[in-house]
């Protein structure tokens, strides 16, 4: 018995139907509007950060951190592009997408509360600034460094989002970063002296505990 034409339109529109759900990038509406969000949260964190003003008579003491941890995230950022597109429809684990995305966000706070905490002490680059103060409050009572340890948790959280190798190169800003610490505080023992050293004392670097 030959199908009739309802069933002939059905079978024909399925594949087409197939092919477009493997050309979507995201697997759904409230994937896509987590993405884009969070897209737009990192930019504006990048974007405030970029635009820090300067002091005349800031030390600058970068020694190129900035421009290596620049690169890093621009090399993770574009292999995770490839990868993405690729292994369309995104997610293709939607536990760990939204575990990722979680992290993300966690870390965006800790970074800005950080920062915030930080006030007048903050640049973009390494610097020494005029009457430069060691801030003992806030988030800074536990971890040297909270804002790279909010960082650190944007970097894993997005790697978590990803497949692999993608998700590797995200070691990449971390790595950078550890680097990037141990410039500043040679720069932070050099210029505050005794009072730095002491404030380093039963105080980890990044994460509480460990480092």
């Amino acid at each position: 018995m030959p199908p009739s034409p309802g069933t002939q339109r059905s079978w024909w529109r399925s594949p087409m139907r197939e092919r477009a759900h493997q050309r979507r990038l995201f697997r759904d509406r409230p994937t896509a509007v987590a993405a884009v969000a969070t897209s737009a949260l990192l930019t504006v964190l990048e974007i405030t950060d970029a635009f820090t003003p300067a002091a005349p008579d800031d030390e600058v003491r970068d020694q190129h951190t900035s421009v290596w941890f620049s690169a890093a995230m621009a090399t993770a950022i574009t292999g995770s592009i490839i990868t993405l597109r690729v292994n369309r429809p995104i997610p293709q684990h939607p536990r760990t997408w939204w575990a990722g995305l979680g992290l993300v966000w966690n870390g965006a706070i800790v970074n800005r509360l950080a920062r915030r905490q930080l006030g007048a002490n903050y640049r973009s680059r390494i610097t020494v600034v005029p009457d430069h103060q060691v801030i003992r409050t806030g988030l800074y009572r536990h971890a040297r460094h909270p804002m790279y340890s909010g960082s650190t948790l944007i970097c894993i959280g997005i790697a978590t989002t990803l497949t692999a190798p993608a998700s590797a190169l995200w070691s990449l800003p971390i790595l950078s970063l550890i680097h990037r610490i141990q410039v500043e505080e040679a720069a932070l023992r050099a210029a505050l002296g005794s009072e730095y050293a002491h404030y380093r004392e039963g105080r980890a670097r990044l994460i509480p505990g460990i480092w």
